[in-house]
């Protein structure tokens, strides 16, 4: 099944959600697409008819174009019906406050809405709604901050591993495993090889180190300097432009490493 993007529009600092990947809806240009002139006056005529993808479409069409009011309505409308994407996307603009006054609590409220919708068709939505959720426990933004909260949700979202789970969620309980007051090694390894094995840039780059430092696994070089190379084939150029310095000097890739913020952030 083709794949695209969940159109995130919570990006700030404050919450660090990011992109994942979700299949692709029945609806074609993609939902998360700006309209061109004959697709938005169909796309129009059919939500003013009452059809449902067409109102979350037109709502994420105005909201590429910034005209957030018309695409809160159009989300709304379509959320009444029952669409969880565009409840999602609402919880996200109202938690961050994107086309209206921000509302934490009531951006949570609607992500638990997310999480506990048994629609078949929007199962897929849930470990993204989880791993925001973890998020906003682990920050105490919406809820009261608990580690605890955090990490069950991002439990649930990282779905031991798969890869039709978040993969945002399973790179973070990499990097939660690593904390001073939530360390273990082994479960930081585990997560990370997943999230690595599942697509996650952060999570090779700490591979990478975890390896060569013997940290939660058993030191492999070799391992070390492939996980490295892995990153540097995804388009970062200061990583590619020093490829054959790194093959002697794995030292030299730590110090990257470092300046990219991966040690930082595994506190080794």
């Amino acid at each position: 099944m083709a794949e695209v993007e969940v159109p995130l529009v919570l990006t700030s600092i404050k919450t660090k959600m990011v992109t994942e990947t979700v299949p692709e809806e029945d609806l074609a240009p993609q939902a998360d697409a700006k309209l061109d002139r004959e697709s938005f006056e169909k796309t129009k005529s059919l939500a003013q008819q009452g059809h449902t993808k067409s109102q979350f479409k037109l709502g994420m069409h105005y909201i590429h174009i910034e005209d957030f009011g018309q695409g809160m309505r159009w989300l709304e409308r379509s959320s009444a019906m029952g669409d969880m994407q565009a409840l999602f996307q609402l919880a996200n603009m109202n938690y961050d406050g994107v086309g209206t006054l921000p509302n934490l609590t009531k951006g949570v409220e609607m992500l638990k809405e997310v999480v506990s919708n048994t629609d078949p068709n929007f199962q897929y939505l849930i470990p993204h709604a989880q791993y925001n959720l973890g998020m906003s426990a682990f920050m105490g933004y919406g809820m009261k901050q608990t580690d605890q909260i955090a990490e069950h949700y991002w439990l649930l979202a990282g779905k031991e591993g798969d890869p039709d789970g978040s993969i945002a969620a399973q790179s973070q309980l990499g990097m939660f495993y690593t904390r001073r007051d939530t360390k273990d090694t082994k479960k930081a390894f585990y997560w990370h090889y997943f999230a690595a094995e599942n697509g996650s840039l952060e999570s090779k780059g700490a591979l990478g180190v975890m390896y060569y430092r013997g940290v939660g696994t058993s030191p492999d070089k070799e391992l070390a300097f492939k996980n490295c190379v892995r990153v540097a084939n995804k388009d970062l150029s200061l990583l590619r432009a020093t490829w054959w310095y790194i093959t002697t000097r794995v030292d030299y890739l730590l110090g990257l490493l470092t300046a990219l913020g991966v040690l930082r952030r595994l506190n080794l």
